[in-house]
């Protein structure tokens, strides 16, 4: 559990990061202008409220019934994730 919130804030710090400094960059044309850029946009978009329903998904102490099968749901819910952020940047990076 320890290691999944460590990654999580590792990675939701990275992505944010790269987003700011992205918008930032751009100051006289829109950041995300072309369809390569939505793509990134959409993806970090994307695994970053799953990342955030992860977070919220591990720090929840209420679970009452069947630990382990909402754990195996976080988890999955982690690596698409994980898939969508690292898709995106696979697309900015090779479109």
């Amino acid at each position: 559990r320890q290691p999944m919130v460590t990654s999580i804030g590792i990675l939701l710090g990275f992505q944010l990061a790269f987003l700011a400094n992205w918008a930032l960059t751009s100051e006289t044309s829109p950041a995300v202008s072309g369809t390569v850029d939505t793509v990134l946009a959409l993806a970090f978009l994307f695994s970053i409220a799953l990342f955030t329903l992860v977070l919220f998904r591990i720090l929840d102490n209420r679970i009452v019934e069947l630990p382990g099968e909402r754990y195996r749901v976080t988890l999955r819910i982690y690596l698409v994730a994980l898939i969508s952020a690292f898709s995106g940047l696979a697309a900015a990076l090779f479109a």
